[in-house]
């Protein structure tokens, strides 16, 4: 497993906070691979922003309106009527 590169702005974490949020991380996206993380203290809040080697696509995917759609079953009846109508462009 490769080491994850930490960068913390604003301020300073322990390692014990540090290990939570690459586990959360981990945990996040499992079959993904975490390379860095970036954490942006403000106050008592941290904005964390995770990066990783690669990012799976579904196998199947189609567009729908303007959003990628894995399973077109998860879309609500508007939207499975939006994507049932549209009109492909027919460039030779």
């Amino acid at each position: 497993m490769q080491e994850v590169k930490v960068t913390v702005i604003g301020g300073i974490i322990s390692d014990e906070e540090l290990q939570m949020y690459i586990a959360r991380g981990r945990r996040n996206q499992p079959h993904n691979e975490l390379v860095a993380i970036s954490v942006n203290l403000d106050g008592d809040y941290a904005d964390i922003d995770y990066k990783y080697a690669s990012q799976l696509m579904p196998q199947r995917f189609s567009m729908g309106g303007d959003m990628i759609i894995e399973n077109f079953e998860t879309l609500n009846k508007a939207k499975q009527a939006e994507y049932l109508d549209k009109v492909t462009n027919d460039i030779n």
